[in-house]
Order: structure tokens, then C-alpha cells, then sequence
């Protein structure tokens, strides 16, 4: 037994049970609850880190993180560091299976909810580490998203402080990751879980947001796989549970998908992961200005570390508008992070392509202008966009960015000797399609193809497009 020690009570209750009568209804009405230090009421210093408790369907911010005898981990957080403040988010599990499963409210309300009540917090620190229980990691990677889409310099100053995600037993992707929806929602239905559309396009989409996102703010990201099964059923694999994040190395514990988030003792390897995690994150030393503009900018004294703020921006339709273009260097794509496990030959090819070239710095859409192709900037701009969402998504495969690479060289090395020559010949617009098609894309497709692992016409013009983004090609003498 112990006390739950928000600010709105001192009720005692069974850490071993759910909830009884309404109590998981008030709780769910709640925003993220404290738990304080054993014989405190609020924190004695100003913390530097909140850590975040977020749990998945069938659980509740109480019984998620109870292990059968009253072990209660978030309490040993917050007795154990004094630095830290440690919160316990809660919602309406059956609401969040309505969901997935097509009705009810969104995901996205879910995740903006969620943010409103962590930013409403009184005493709040700089850094925030969240951690999620299964389909709740769903609801972080989509508020991170909300988040850093929002125009709102609240809700941006809160992806900013976000240092690290620990996802316990999180599906994420893999071949496996329809039946682990299935089972997670049987509970509540079965018949609709196997028509689930969030494991479609919707899943792998925000699967490669925050991919991208966590790489590009250098997030810390720890994922956590079970290596028993649940009712006869391996829910959530070393595949299924990998985020495609460069450098988090899935890591297994013996335990089910319901037992994988409630350690037993303060030995456990999860609880000891995470308190390596507090004990480890460096500091930063920010702070956050807002602008009248409701943007907002970061201040960093250790600036050496950390990539420069992001400045955001709206992007013009160039499907309706031909811009001015004055004197200005080639817009290279997000910054793509130095992949491991490649030879010396590969990753000096892979900084070269990933990096702006030192002549033609004009932009992509001055580039296709220029050459009588403004028609092409809309699809031209996604193509290149598309190709470094491959990149970094298959960052961390040595394999995959060999491959990418040697495919970037020879698109290069095509364009530059047969394209280039029919443009400095005055060769019309179809004549050059017709070169790009017979000599570039064409001869990297059967190049490239392998059989159980081909590529296709489109993968290649989008390599081209981000060859030009990166102002290695243009179309224009």
C-alpha cells in the first residue's frame, strides 16, 4: 500500500488493483500528477529534469508502473534524485482503443491534450524525459509532432525541452506490427482491430517524423522490447519495437508487454537504465526567448554541443506563385547525421552529397526556373525531400546507406556526362527527359535492383532532385 501524493489529495490506495468506482474517471479528467519525495508535499529545489509517465490501453497512470507488491517505480525516482520532478499522465484508455479503432476523438486530440497539461505545470524544469508503456508512445511521438508543427511559441517551447523518450514495449514498425495491434486491442474489439487502420500509412507516417525528428534535436531514445510472450503472443519484438533512430539500440527485457513496464526491485535493468539516463544527460544551459512573432528562438551557452536553433518559416505554393530570386546560397536539405559501420571510401562520398556544394548555390526552384521548368518545382521539391527522409530513416543500416550512396555517385556521374552534354547542346526539354529516362534512370534501376530488393524509377529521380537540392546538378547551360 502507499499514498498517492498529488497536490489534490493524500488518498491511499492499492498499487496492485485498478482503481475502484469513479477514481479512474476523476483521474483520467486530471492533468499529469506529481509524485513526490516519501514525507514531501512539493520539491525542496527547483528540479532540472521532469520525468513523464505516460501509460497505454488497459492501464491507468497508477497500476501501469505497479509491480504485484506494492513496487511503485516512479516513487523510487523521486526519492532517489532530488534534482527531478517526477509527473504521472493519465486518459481514458477505452477512448484511446475507440481511437485507433476509427471512433471517438482523435489521436492528435489525445496528443494536444497531453501537452496543454504538461505545459500548464506549475515549477516546471528545463529538460523532460517521457516514459511511455506501448500505444502510449503513440501518443508522445504525435505530440512531439503537434509540437513542433504548432504555431503556438507554448507548445514549441515544449518540444524544445524534450531530451529523451524511453518506449517499454512500444510498436513501432515491423512485419509484426498489424497482429500486435490486434492482440493489444482485443480487449476492446477484436473485429475492428483487424480492419486497424493506424497501422497502415498513418503509423508509418508519424514512424518517420519522429524518426527524423529525434535525430534532427538530438533526442535520446531508449526502446525497450519483451522476450516473453502475453497470452500466448509476442507482441512487441526486437523489430517491431525498433524507432528507426540512429543509435537506439533496442534493448530486451525478460519480462511480457504487460509486466516489461513494472520493475520488481531498484535492480531491475529497465529502472537502472533510467536512472543511468538522469544520471547522464548533459546539461544545456538554455533558455527560451519568445518573439513577438509568436516564434521562438533558443539561446544556448553551450552552443559548441548543439546544432543552431531552427528558424521557422512558411513555404510559398510555387504551384500558384513564381518567386524573386535574389542573391542567395543553395538551400540544402535538414542536416542528415554522420552514419557508423561504412567504409572510409563511403562515408567521404556520403559527406559530399549530403552537403551543399561550393558552386551553383542557387535554390532548387531557381534552378528548374531557370531551365524552363518551373511546372517541375511542386513535385521537385517533394522528390527531394522524400529522398532524405530515406536517408535518414535507413540511417543507422551501414548496408542501406551504401547502397544510397553509390546510387547518389552514379546518378552524378550519368547526369554530369550524358545529360549535361545534351543541355550544353541545346537540346530541348523532352530531348533532356529523354536523356535523363534512357541514360540516368533507367541504367540505376537494373543496376541497383537485386532480386527481394529492387528500386524503383521513382527512388532514382528522387536521388536526382536531392542531388540538385544540394546543388551537385542542374538543368540549365
Amino acid at each position: 500500500m502507499r499514498y498517492c501524493r498529488c497536490t489534490h489529495c493524500l488518498t491511499r490506495f492499492d498499487t496492485t488493483a485498478k482503481p475502484a468506482g469513479n477514481w479512474g474517471a476523476i483521474l483520467a479528467a486530471e492533468g499529469p500528477t506529481p509524485v513526490w519525495a516519501t514525507g514531501l508535499q512539493q520539491s525542496g529545489s527547483a528540479p532540472s529534469v521532469d520525468i513523464v509517465f505516460v501509460h497505454g490501453l488497459s492501464g491507468d497512470r497508477h497500476t501501469t508502473w505497479s509491480a504485484p507488491g506494492g513496487a511503485f517505480w516512479p516513487q523510487w525516482l523521486a526519492d532517489e534524485f532530488d534534482h527531478i520532478n517526477v509527473y504521472l499522465a493519465g486518459y481514458d484508455s477505452s477512448a484511446f482503443a475507440g481511437i485507433l479503432l476509427g471512433s471517438g476523438a482523435s489521436i492528435q486530440d489525445l496528443a494536444t491534450t497531453l501537452a496543454d497539461g504538461l505545459i500548464s505545470r506549475p515549477r516546471q524544469a528545463d529538460d523532460i524525459i517521457l516514459v511511455t508503456h506501448s500505444l502510449g508512445g503513440l501518443i508522445v511521438k504525435q505530440m512531439l509532432r503537434r509540437c513542433a508543427d504548432s504555431a503556438d511559441s507554448r507548445f514549441l517551447g515544449l518540444a524544445q525541452k524534450v531530451r529523451a523518450v524511453v518506449f517499454l514495449g512500444t510498436p513501432h514498425q515491423g512485419a509484426q506490427l498489424a497482429s500486435a495491434f490486434d492482440v493489444i486491442l482485443r480487449p476492446f474489439k477484436s473485429t475492428a482491430s483487424r480492419q486497424l487502420a493506424y497501422s497502415g500509412p498513418d503509423l508509418l507516417d508519424l514512424n518517420n517524423f519522429f524518426s527524423n525528428y529525434a535525430v534532427r534535436e538530438k533526442i535520446i531514445v531508449r526502446p525497450f522490447y519483451e522476450t516473453e510472450k502475453t497470452h500466448g503472443v509476442h507482441i512487441v519484438d526486437r523489430v517491431t519495437a525498433n524507432p528507426n533512430v540512429h543509435g537506439a539500440e533496442p534493448i530486451a527485457v525478460q519480462a511480457n508487454h504487460i509486466d516489461i513496464c513494472k520493475p520488481t526491485s531498484d535492480q531491475a535493468p529497465v529502472y537502472l537504465s533510467v536512472c543511468e539516463l538522469l544520471r547522464s544527460l548533459p546539461s544545456r544551459g538554455r533558455s527560451l526567448a519568445i518573439t513577438t512573432s509568436n516564434a521562438i528562438t533558443e539561446t544556448d551557452t553551450n552552443a559548441s554541443a548543439r546544432p543552431a536553433a531552427r528558424q521557422l518559416s512558411t513555404i510559398p505554393d510555387v504551384a500558384h506563385t513564381i518567386p524573386t530570386y535574389p542573391t542567395v546560397d543553395c538551400t540544402p536539405t535538414t542536416a542528415i547525421a554522420t552514419p557508423a559501420g561504412v567504409t572510409s571510401d563511403i562515408l567521404e562520398d556520403f559527406a559530399y552529397f549530403t552537403t551543399v556544394a561550393p558552386d551553383d548555390r542557387r535554390p532548387l526552384d531557381k534552378k528548374l526556373h531557370d531551365a524552363g521548368r518551373s511546372y517541375q518545382i511542386k513535385d521537385a521539391t517533394r522528390r527531394k525531400e522524400r529522398f532524405a527522409m530515406a536517408l535518414r530513416r535507413h540511417i543507422a543500416q551501414p548496408s542501406a546507406v551504401t547502397r544510397y550512396t553509390q546510387l547518389l555517385g552514379d546518378v552524378e556521374s550519368r547526369f554530369a556526362r550524358h545529360v549535361r552534354r545534351a543541355i550544353s547542346e541545346g537540346a530541348s526539354l523532352s530531348q533532356v527527359d529523354h536523356a535523363i529516362q534512357s541514360n540516368v534512370l533507367d541504367p540505376c534501376v537494373q543496376q541497383f535492383s537485386s532480386q527481394g530488393s529492387e528500386i524503383t524509377s521513382a527512388l532514382v529521380d528522387n536521388a536526382l532532385y536531392y542531388l540538385a537540392g544540394n546543388c551537385h546538378v542542374s538543368w540549365d547551360a
